[in-house]
């Protein structure tokens, strides 16, 4: 199969996200009013409308591979799909802990005004756009399309990484660029191992529902009222994600004849 140049490479990569910026640009200036008031939600309705672009790209991607040879990842069975559950919603309490007791949101302006958007919605709307929208367009959008495509041209450990920083850069801001690089790479990994999309996908909703349920309760600020019940549910949070990702890890996701 004949390399593809650089520059190629590199709109393989980008075109995604251009596109999904392009389709959040024409909303906002057909809705420019509605898109000031209600930035969450006209996001979300951007998201939408790319996901099914998206999902053209990754079908045409894995059609490519096919006829390259290429074998997919075997799928894993249902039952393993428990651990995502576990690995993500501990990995969201005890990221977003950690973020918070390092204070780093004082340093980051931006990251102020992205948190007050993103929770400015009444809390159904958060859960509908924050909780399932944005999850499913970011990871047809990065372990979809990005992660695979990046995958394709080094090794798998090395897309998993690239493709995590890319993620972690999107998010435009210091926390959320350390959340989502490390998040990211947790995201990808499940994809690797379980074979299917619908691994990150669950994922994904899971830690933002988690974050989004906890901070509408106030739970982050009950955890931080006192740093040694913060620092004891965000080590039992971590330790928790690495022995869950351990047992992750054992899933054979080798194609059935390799």
């Amino acid at each position: 199969m004949q390399r593809k140049s650089v520059l190629k490479q590199m709109w393989d990569i980008l075109s995604p996200l251009m596109l999904r910026y392009a389709v959040a640009y024409v909303i906002a200036l057909l809705f420019l009013d509605e898109y000031r008031e209600h930035p969450t939600e006209m996001g979300a309705v951007a998201a939408v409308l790319t996901v099914p672009f998206l999902i053209l790209m990754v079908k045409k991607d894995k059609a490519k591979e096919r006829e390259a040879g290429i074998l997919p990842n075997k799928k894993a069975p249902l039952g393993k799909y428990v651990m995502i559950a576990g690995v993500s919603a501990a990995l969201a309490i005890g990221l977003n802990n950690l973020l918070l007791l390092a204070n780093l949101a004082k340093y980051s302006e931006s990251y102020q005004e992205a948190a007050e958007a993103l929770y400015a919605p009444a809390f159904l709307a958060q859960l509908l756009c924050v909780g399932i929208v944005y999850p499913i367009l970011e990871e047809y959008m990065f372990r979809g399309v990005i992660y695979r495509r990046m995958r394709a041209i080094s090794s798998p450990k090395k897309a998993i990484v690239m493709s995590s920083i890319f993620f972690g850069l999107y998010h435009g801001n210091l926390v959320q660029m350390i959340y989502g690089t490390v998040a990211g790479l947790m995201l990808a990994y499940v994809y690797e191992k379980y074979g299917s999309l619908k691994a990150p996908v669950l994922a994904h909703v899971i830690m933002n529902i988690v974050a989004c349920v906890l901070t509408e309760m106030n739970g982050f600020a009950w955890m931080l009222a006192q740093p040694i019940r913060a620092a004891v549910i965000t080590g039992v949070c971590i330790v928790l994600a690495f022995v869950i990702l351990a047992q992750i890890q054992k899933i054979d996701e080798k194609p059935e004849n390799v």
